[in-house]
């Protein structure tokens, strides 16, 4: 029987979207851990948020990392919270509410609680 997949939240599913509008660099972790090898790519090069990171651990596993204003985040957690941060928020701004989200029927309450948080805290 074929293993039945897990849903991804309209909130996350949005939150792709948006990062999708963000430049995003590959590197290697080289002997570091891969959040370690992501702090020393950005304290080398000149990238300035948002952005990106995706470190290859292995040939099977690769890390998703955010670098956005305030640090360093798990890509994950930027996409379930996109609305959280500035420079998210004018990625959708500039680029169309309507275009980024368009076919995602947001419930009530994940949409209820994007405005309650008014892109301000990180």
């Amino acid at each position: 029987m074929s293993k039945k997949r897990k849903r991804i939240s309209r909130r996350r599913l949005a939150g792709q979207r948006v990062l999708a509008h963000v430049p995003t660099y590959h590197l290697e972790t080289g002997e570091h851990k891969p959040v370690t090898a992501a702090r020393r790519y950005l304290a080398e090069g000149c990238i300035t948020p948002p952005a990106l990171l995706r470190v290859r651990r292995n040939e099977h596993t690769t890390d998703h990392f955010f670098w956005g204003e305030k640090g360093l985040f798990s890509a994950q957690y930027a996409e379930e919270n996109h609305f959280l941060f500035p420079s998210l928020r004018s990625i959708v701004d500039n680029v169309g509410e309507e275009v980024i989200f368009e076919g995602l029927e947001l419930a009530s309450d994940d949409w209820e609680e994007m405005e309650e948080y008014e892109y301000a805290f990180v």
